[in-house]
């Protein structure tokens, strides 16, 4: 079944209304410093826009990014407006949003007996996954060369399965080998 991105998004958007309600979003939000008081752009514009309404947040210009937002949310924004709330708190809250969502769809779909957690105390999912970047990015993030990909960036993820904790998460340049990673993240 090839499923658009558009039905990707879908998905996606369900199963974060389904976890996280507006009240939930803002208390996140307030948790990270994304919102430290009431204003017109808030938790769920900042969610909205990055995840339901523009599929080109990084690439679409601030202008276009502010149409969007106020025709499907009514909040309206100047360019430097928004440009000012895309910072570092505003990544930490998107951060903790997946990091929950993420944390809710493993619990739910995979309890582990208790038969294995007296055994043992840590159970570890380490993966990692490549995405290809601009060419002008292979100075900070060289690439593996396959395809002629000369820039890329390897996203590192560790779980521990048995806490429900995420352990590590590291961004790194595509051409890093997995097995390396794996060790040093070891006790």
């Amino acid at each position: 079944m090839n499923l658009s991105i558009q039905d990707e998004f879908h998905l996606f958007a369900e199963e974060l209304q389904r976890y996280l309600s507006p009240h939930i979003l803002q208390q996140l939000a307030q948790e990270t410093g994304f919102v430290k008081r009431k204003s017109k752009y808030g938790a769920k514009d900042l969610a909205a826009l990055c995840i339901w309404i523009s599929q080109h947040v990084a690439s679409d210009s601030l202008t276009r990014l502010c149409s969007q937002l106020y025709a499907n949310t009514a909040t309206l924004m100047s360019p430097e407006g928004l440009n000012q709330r895309f910072n570092r708190c505003a990544v930490l809250f998107l951060q903790r949003v997946f990091s929950l969502l993420i944390k809710s769809k493993l619990n739910d779909s995979s309890r582990i007996s208790s038969q294995y957690t007296s055994y043992f105390q840590r159970i570890r999912i380490l993966d990692a996954t490549i995405f290809q970047v601009p060419n002008h990015l292979a100075p900070i993030y060289p690439g593996s060369g396959g395809c002629a990909q000369t820039a890329g960036i390897k996203i590192q993820l560790e779980y521990d399965l048995h806490s429900g904790k995420f352990l590590n998460f590291q961004m790194e340049p595509g051409k890093n080998n997995d097995k390396t990673f794996g060790t040093e993240c070891l006790d």
